[in-house]
């Protein structure tokens, strides 16, 4: 089904519509990041979390992003801080190490659900990369 850009459906209400605008914000974000367009795609998480503050997935995604992409690290620690109280799942999968670099654990990382787990893979090998 396609919705118009502001119009609603009968099948999604103004909640769905808007955690569909935050996912779409969020995968723009992860493609800028690759790019290495990394303030941009901290623009766009930070857009996705005004819509949806309490997913703690794109919290992380932006910790990774400011530490990864642009070594903003106390930022990225606060961002961090702020996912791993949401999810302990996420807190158990990723690791903020002394150096300053996000680490995954690989034995963790299968409990989270399968897109999420390889957009965190992908982010954290392609700013480690760096």
């Amino acid at each position: 089904m396609i919705i118009a850009e502001g119009k609603q459906s009968g099948f999604l209400s103004k909640r769905d519509v808007l955690l569909n605008k935050a996912d779409a914000l969020a995968l723009e974000a992860d493609q800028l990041s690759y790019e290495g367009k990394y303030e941009e795609a901290i623009d766009r998480y930070d857009k996705a979390i005004s819509i949806y503050p309490s997913n703690a997935d794109l919290w992380a995604f932006k910790a990774i992003t400011l530490s990864g992409g642009l070594n903003r690290n106390e930022e990225a620690m606060q961002c961090w801080e702020r996912a791993k109280k949401m999810d302990n799942v996420l807190a158990d999968a990723i690791t903020y190490t002394s150096t300053e670099k996000f680490a995954v654990n690989e034995n963790e990382l299968k409990n989270l659900a399968g897109s999420t787990a390889d957009r965190i893979r992908n982010l954290v090998k392609q700013q480690s990369s760096k």
